[in-house]
């Protein structure tokens, strides 16, 4: 029986209510995370700052200066915006009781270049380098962030830093003990962990799919998943330390790599997941362009200042962002449901990244980090996105499923109807054979409509819907029967690839109605010209056609779709109310098919010679034979 869509509603309701569920966890998670696990001694206060323009100081000079040069910092030493310049920070770490072993943490994983000091009565107690400009092995602790071991006293440690990055300035500093940092540690892995199994189980799900599908929407998806991942370990410097710690220039461009990539995966998969082609042509094509701004946005980063990058990039992708969640709420306003669920999905990433943005520029603050904001945003948006291409990807086998769930439910009606006449035939009563009779025309009228409901199946499965003449699946099938038939029986096997020249600008001069008619012109003009039962014509794709001629030379060939181009070059095109003339160009690939040779190859062939025939000027024919190459080979 075909689906209840009474069922079908409570099922999308359950998986909303699930997904609900998991962001409102989540949500709960990520926010409670950073405030109870956070340590007690975070330096925010009592920081004295020195901005060195000319970066004229040492350490010595700094120990050897007045205290005229330092002042407090005027922001948030978290979020110190875009500055190419060298910042010098001081601040004095209290002593305890009891003495224990305590660690300094700056949490940025995206300092170019750290080096401390601590110092005690003017002598330095132990110094460090660090940064990303560095192999991870350099660091004194290995760890995502920077650590540095305190120096055990009993009174109070002067601490000086020096800092340097072309991307975001911030310097969260927090003060732990051991103890403390191994609970923090402990937590935070188990977070990160969660967020980023689920990533690579989102992403490799999908990629699996795409290896068992085909379909290109599970790799786009698949890759903007897995490098949104990549972008995000970047950000917090699980990347360096786990997947490239040698890698110190991968380091330095893995934001700018990652994150455009992700970007351009994402618009690319908005435009194939809503199908915006049907919509608007000229909407898919802006947003397929969009897509490639961010690729060229790729190159361009490894060869500019990071500063001009992040500015340029957040704009592209606050502006792009825009224009996404636009396309997605005008298609929910043309009525595709799908696209409400894409606007929520975009929504909350888009959000959650513009925030990360204002941050980032030091337009606004958050005490939430960054990163754990984008966490939050791609986190939901990824399972979102997961329902909406399960629900799209269900959509897209409905219409199958319904025609095979009428063809199942007449049958079981024709088996019913039999049991039936088999217990009436029991008896042998004028009046049950009457009844028998009568049971048995309604049962040849069920048997009549399911054998036309299969033969409407079988059709609506090989046909193309447009001309009329058999589809890619069809030609696909045959072309392997001819080419085993071909290699049983020792016989030429011709194929033939044929594309329409200029077809583009047909559809963007004339319009599509006007191109539809040049494509069914083409078909029937092919159709006609085959009279052998064994020869064939199919729609491979678009304004792309592929003819099966067994039994055919080359030169028999040759003739053949010779006379089909000159046939269609003559025909004038009468569509609403205009007159087109087309042409078209032709491959031909001929031989007889051995066992030893792969079975695409004459298709190959053909292809092959069909860009020869456009590489030629187009509207013309070109064909070879395979033993000719193999001989020039």
């Amino acid at each position: 029986m075909p689906n209840n869509p009474l069922s079908v509603i409570l099922s999308k309701n359950w998986l909303l209510l699930i997904i609900s569920i998991f962001c409102i966890a989540f949500i709960f998670a990520a926010t409670n995370f950073s405030t109870l696990i956070r340590p007690n001694h975070t330096v925010a206060q009592d920081v004295d700052h020195l901005v060195d323009t000319k970066k004229q100081y040492s350490i010595s000079n700094i120990l050897s200066s007045t205290d005229n040069i330092w002042e407090e910092p005027s922001q948030d030493l978290t979020t110190l915006g875009l500055s190419n310049e060298l910042h010098w920070f001081r601040f004095t770490i209290s002593h305890i009781l009891p003495v224990q072993s305590r660690l300094l943490e700056i949490d940025n994983a995206l300092l170019d270049s750290v080096n401390i000091w601590f110092v005690q009565d003017n002598k330095i107690l132990a110094e460090y380098q660090g940064g990303d400009t560095l192999a991870f092995s350099q660091r004194s602790v290995a760890h995502e962030n920077f650590i540095f071991s305190v120096p055990t006293s009993e009174r109070p440690i002067e601490v000086y830093v020096n800092t340097y990055s072309e991307g975001p300035m911030g310097l969260p500093l927090n003060i732990w003990t051991q103890n403390e940092y191994l609970e923090f540690t402990s937590k935070s892995g188990l977070m990160m962990g969660g967020f980023f199994g689920l990533m690579l189980a989102m992403g490799l799900s999908n990629l699996l799919f795409f290896i068992t599908t085909r379909s290109p929407i599970f790799l786009m998806y698949a890759g903007y998943v897995i490098f949104l991942g990549l972008t995000l370990s970047a950000l917090q410097g699980l990347g360096y330390r786990y997947i490239w710690p040698n890698a110190p220039w991968l380091q330095q461009h893995a934001v700018g790599i990652f994150a455009n990539l992700a970007v351009c995966l994402s618009i690319l998969f908005c435009d194939q997941l809503l199908n915006v082609r049907t919509f608007n042509t000229k909407l898919s094509t802006f947003l397929k362009m969009t897509a490639y701004v961010f690729l060229l946005g790729l190159i361009i980063s490894l060869f500019i200042p990071l500063q001009v990058f992040i500015k340029a990039f957040l704009l592209m992708f606050c502006a792009s962002g825009v224009f996404i969640l636009a396309v997605a709420i005008w298609l929910w306003i043309q009525g595709l449901a799908i696209a409400g669920f894409y606007t929520l999905a975009w929504a909350i990433l888009f959000v959650s990244g513009f925030a990360v943005s204002l941050n980032t520029l030091n337009i606004i603050n958050f005490n939430l980090p960054a990163y754990y904001l984008l966490m939050l945003g791609a986190g939901i948006e990824t399972v979102l996105l997961a329902l909406i291409l399960a629900i799209s990807h269900n959509q897209q086998r409905q219409a199958l499923h319904n025609t095979q769930a009428t063809l199942l439910h007449k049958e079981r009606q024709a088996q019913h109807a039999q049991k039936d006449m088999l217990a009436l035939q029991e008896d042998a009563t004028e009046e049950l054979e009457y009844k028998v009779q009568e049971r048995t025309l309604e049962l040849e009228v069920a048997l009549r409509e399911l054998s036309e409901t299969n033969r409407e199946l079988q059709e609506k499965n090989t046909l193309d819907a447009l001309t009329g003449i058999h589809n890619r699946s069809y030609f696909d099938k045959k072309y392997q029967a001819e080419v085993r038939r071909s290699r049983r029986e020792q016989t030429q096997l011709s194929v033939v690839m044929m594309d329409i020249d200029h077809f583009k600008n047909v559809n963007d001069q004339y319009g599509h109605l006007v191109g539809d008619e040049c494509i069914k012109t083409v078909a029937n003009t092919l159709k006609k010209a085959l009279k052998r039962p064994s020869d064939d014509v199919s729609r491979y794709g678009g304004e792309e056609f592929a003819l099966t001629l067994p039994s055919t030379d080359l030169e028999g060939a040759l003739v053949l779709v010779e006379q089909l181009r000159a046939e269609i070059e003559k025909t004038a095109i009468q569509a609403e109310g205009i007159s087109v003339n087309i042409t078209i160009s032709a491959g031909i690939g001929t031989a007889i098919a051995d066992l030893n040779q792969p079975e695409d190859i004459i298709l190959a062939l053909a292809d092959k010679q069909l860009y020869a025939a456009k590489n030629a000027g187009r509207n013309n024919v070109q064909g070879s034979h395979l033993d000719d190459i193999q001989q020039q080979d």
